[in-house]
């Protein structure tokens, strides 16, 4: 009987296994303390706060004539909201907006945004850079102005050097 007893562990060594077990002391993993109360007032104070760094693009205004760009793309209106915009909120910060300015033929417009296009090229995905050189080449190639197709072939180099 001594020896039944030798084997048999104790009180202290039987609560210790229970700290060691793996299932003991563990976070239940459907717990959310570390997620805010109310995450979507909190998503819409930071994109509240994000717009009024942007400064004037970050207003309804803004965003008005942006999507006025891309709904009138192929229509007479195009080119003279490109205009308004540009007057108004400077060139767009996108590569598409960008391209599709480039639409406008005209060399107020056309110009600048192509400096743009270099400045951002080396920022943009992979397939916004294949789609600058596209465009660019096919305006370097077709254009009508002189000034114009000098311009995108000066603006491939760079992209290119």
């Amino acid at each position: 009987m001594a020896d039944y007893d030798d084997e048999r562990p104790n009180w202290r060594e039987i609560d210790r296994k229970k700290d060691r077990s793996r299932h003991y002391g563990r976070q239940d993993k459907t717990e959310k303390k570390d997620l805010p109360k109310d995450r979507w007032n909190m998503a819409r104070r930071k994109e509240a706060l994000d717009r009024l760094f942007m400064g004037d693009k970050g207003t309804v205004e803004h965003d008005r004539a942006y999507n006025r760009i891309h709904k009138t793309y192929g229509t007479a209106s195009f080119a003279t909201n490109v205009k308004r915009y540009i007057e108004k909120y400077g060139l767009p910060d996108d590569v598409s907006t960008l391209l599709l300015c480039l639409d406008t033929k005209e060399k107020e417009v056309v110009l600048p945004v192509m400096d743009k296009l270099a400045l951002v090229y080396k920022a943009s995905t992979p397939r916004e850079k294949e789609d600058i050189k596209r465009k660019l080449s096919i305006i370097k190639m077709t254009d009508k102005s002189i000034e114009i197709r000098e311009k995108a072939e000066e603006v491939l180099h760079l992209i290119f050097a």
